[in-house]
């Protein structure tokens, strides 16, 4: 059953604090939070993340690894890992619009909060309350027990402020509590004054969130989606068919209601761009039902109700938001509405679209993911995904480039691996072995050069310097040439620092 909330923001004077009374009026009826904002019109960022597991330090968690119950283990969630975590999200928005970060960030997997007696009902007091104390120090020095049950979103509303991104509103779906076994919650951060707000229930999957924003007077509404996981899982697909006819109806009824109707659909659909030439023998959520299609010049038609997915803005080797088993996925989406493409309201800035790639920041040398990893006192990493964004407007829509006319998506899953290119300027990696356990975690997935000699083959083993590894050749073709090669031959490899069973390992791409 879908909520219908009116909310209002408002300019805080000194006669009345506005803001404040809005957002204790919001607690009441189960928003998650508000932290009122406004930003100006004109030109703006949209970003769709996954941020991969950003879970609150209640101990309370449907993932055994983030419940905090193994205080011996080195590869338990902690406080500071929670703050490795929201401190690389905020590095990696931050780099969005010159370092002011974006104007609305749709976000997939925070955690649903499971102590909601401990929830937060006025995020801005919250802010005001703790300007003293970066979240650095609130989650080391400055602990305190009562910061155990913050949830998710505002620890990443926090360390947003930390680094100068103010301004957000925040509106997540509420928990379903344990019982529903729905560890995580969509969410929506925006600069923008929040207007309508409804969440509603899909099959095994988390809520849509359906915001509507006051942008320079125009109603913008997003829906941000985590549909059921397994993109590769043809029999779940009845359950994203699911997912995507719930949206296709909301879509539906917003163009019913005003075909020109301004709406972005962001979020992890766990489905690709290309999903239905991959899987042609099945109907496809994303494709057969919500209509993700490529033809942009389709959008300027009046009244249609075909949506244009921006990956179509990029060629077909640059179309990527996560590589998993060595290919390219693009799980991660942005698709908008014809409203888009007229001269009213909000339009999308043509050839704006793009992911986010921060090479050691958020992607290893080879422009590859660097996901989360529990390895060290730290952790490290970013997340399974890159965000993507495009730019929007309020002026007029125009074209900037040649309408794609969406009849060039692969019909194969490109590979993203190491292939022997010269290019790379790689780090001396012979330095790992002399690593202690809790420096790992801003080592891990990284790659590096080594010079290797087999020690072991069965189970396979190298020496690099004085420290002998353990190691994992994906690749059959290079496994066979090490374990084939001449007893005591070097080899120069590259190699990327792995943890398998909580054990560091080297894990060789190939020869260098």
């Amino acid at each position: 059953m879908s909520r219908l909330l009116a909310i209002s923001c408002a300019l805080e004077s000194p006669a009345m604090p506005l803001r404040s009374l809005f957002c204790r009026l919001l607690a009441g009826v189960s928003l998650a939070g508000l932290s009122c904002g406004m930003a100006s019109a004109g030109e703006f960022t949209v970003v769709t993340y996954n941020v991969e597991n950003l879970f609150d330090v209640d101990g309370f968690a449907l993932f055994r690894d983030y419940q905090q119950d193994e205080t011996g283990d080195p590869f338990t969630y902690t406080r500071r890992k929670l703050l490795t975590k929201i401190q690389h999200t905020a590095a990696v928005l931050k780099t969005l619009n010159a370092g002011a970060g974006p104007e609305v960030i749709l976000l997939q997997e925070l955690e649903a909060d499971f102590t909601p007696q401990s929830q937060v009902a006025d995020l801005e007091a919250f802010l005001r309350d703790t300007r003293g104390m970066t979240a650095e120090q609130m989650l080391t020095t400055q602990w305190q027990a009562e910061y155990a049950g913050l949830p998710s979103e505002a620890w990443l509303l926090k360390g947003l402020s930390d680094v100068g991104l103010v301004g957000y509103s925040v509106v997540t779906a509420p928990s379903k509590g344990g019982a529903a076994r729905m560890a995580h919650s969509n969410a929506v951060f925006s600069r923008f004054p929040v207007g309508e707000v409804q969440w509603h229930a899909l099959e095994q999957a988390r809520d849509i969130l359906e915001v509507t924003l006051d942008v320079g007077g125009h109603p913008l509404t997003v829906f941000v989606n985590h549909w059921k996981s397994g993109a590769s899982n043809a029999e779940r697909e009845p359950i994203r068919v699911q997912n995507a006819t719930v949206l296709r109806a909301l879509i539906d009824a917003r163009l019913a209601a005003d075909p020109q109707a301004d709406i972005i659909i962001g979020g992890d659909l766990n489905s690709h761009y290309n999903h239905s030439l991959l899987y042609p023998a099945i109907n496809t959520g994303i494709h057969h039902v919500l209509g993700s299609q490529g033809d942009e010049g389709s959008m300027g038609v009046r009244g249609t109700t075909a949506l244009y997915n921006l990956w179509f803005e990029l060629p077909p080797e640059q179309r990527y938001s996560e590589v998993w088993r060595g290919r390219r996925g693009t799980l991660m989406h942005l698709l908008v509405a014809g409203g888009l493409y007229d001269a009213r309201g909000v339009s999308y800035v043509d050839g704006s679209f793009d992911k986010l790639v921060l090479p050691g920041l958020n992607a290893d040398a080879l422009g590859r993911p660097l996901r989360w990893t529990f390895a060290g006192e730290a952790g490290g990493g970013a997340s399974d995904h890159f965000p993507v964004f495009a730019r929007f407007s309020t002026r007029p829509f125009e074209f900037k480039h040649a309408a794609s006319a969406g009849d060039d998506a692969l019909h194969f899953e490109m590979p993203l691996n190491y292939s022997g290119a010269a290019d790379l300027r790689l780090e001396d990696g012979s330095f790992l072995g002399d690593l202690e356990d809790a420096e790992l975690g801003a080592y891990v997935g990284r790659l590096y050069r080594v010079e290797a000699v087999v020690s072991s083959v069965a189970p396979l083993r190298l020496t690099v310097g004085v420290h002998e590894w353990a190691a994992y050749v994906p690749d059959q073709t290079i496994y066979n040439r090490l374990i084939d090669a001449t007893d005591g031959q070097v080899h120069l490899l590259v190699i990327r620092l792995g943890i398998y069973r909580e054990q560091r390992q080297l894990v060789v791409e190939g020869p260098l």
